[in-house]
């Protein structure tokens, strides 16, 4: 399954760990885009490629 390039906003719960795109039950890994003050970090999935933007800033 091949993922879009755009990001998808998601409200955490308890746990986000499994990707709602394609079902990949491990995590994800982190990219930080750039913003006029410090950074969005975005979550990405190690199967799919689908981006995920949970609210958080640094």
């Amino acid at each position: 399954m091949k993922a879009s390039r755009d990001i998808i906003k998601i409200e955490l719960t308890e746990e986000f760990r499994i990707c709602p795109q394609c079902g990949y039950e491990l995590g994800f890994h982190s990219s930080f885009l750039q913003e006029e003050k410090g950074y969005r970090i975005i979550l990405i999935c190690p199967e799919c490629g689908a981006r995920y933007d949970v609210g958080w800033r640094m």
